[in-house]
């Protein structure tokens, strides 16, 4: 697990190859990315019950343009530029039944792994570190909410 004392980023490695934000390398250039459960009401007991709701399908121009907002631009450019890599989104993560999960929708380990090549849509993603902590969820409402598209 990452150290305590400060906030926790895990490093991303995502082999979703037909998202927006997927680029070469298995490196994920959202500026944030969103860990869910799958199903709302259903708190996730394993790696399939979990999905990156930031995944969007990339299908054309109007589509990556349409997930621009949520780019690392500034981790971009140091990519770029080659001071080291720091590409990497943040993470967001309301399940609470992963062990690595942190009070205040943190995740707390070193790196994480999202799978779904070739997926088509968020719930064919999964965050492959998820190891379930066997207790109950205290998230289910947030869930809810963020599913509605509301702000948490």
């Amino acid at each position: 697990m990452a150290d305590k004392n400060k906030i926790p980023n895990p490093e991303v490695k995502c082999v979703v190859n037909t998202c927006t934000h997927w680029l070469p390398g298995n490196i994920c250039g959202a500026g944030n990315i969103d860990i869910l459960n799958e199903e709302v009401g259903k708190m996730s007991k394993s790696a399939e019950q979990t999905m990156c709701k930031t995944f969007e399908e990339r299908r054309g121009l109007a589509n990556l343009i349409g997930s621009a907002d949520n780019v690392n631009w500034v981790g971009f450019a140091e990519e770029l530029l080659g001071i080291g890599r720091r590409l990497n989104p943040t993470v967001t993560c309301i399940v609470d039944t992963c062990k690595y999960y942190q009070e205040g929708d943190l995740c707390n380990v070193e790196a994480i792994e999202i799978t779904g090549k070739n997926a088509k849509e968020c719930q064919a993603t999964n965050c492959a570190t998820f190891e379930y902590n066997e207790r109950p969820s205290k998230n289910e409402k947030q869930q809810q909410a963020r599913e509605k598209g509301e702000s948490f």
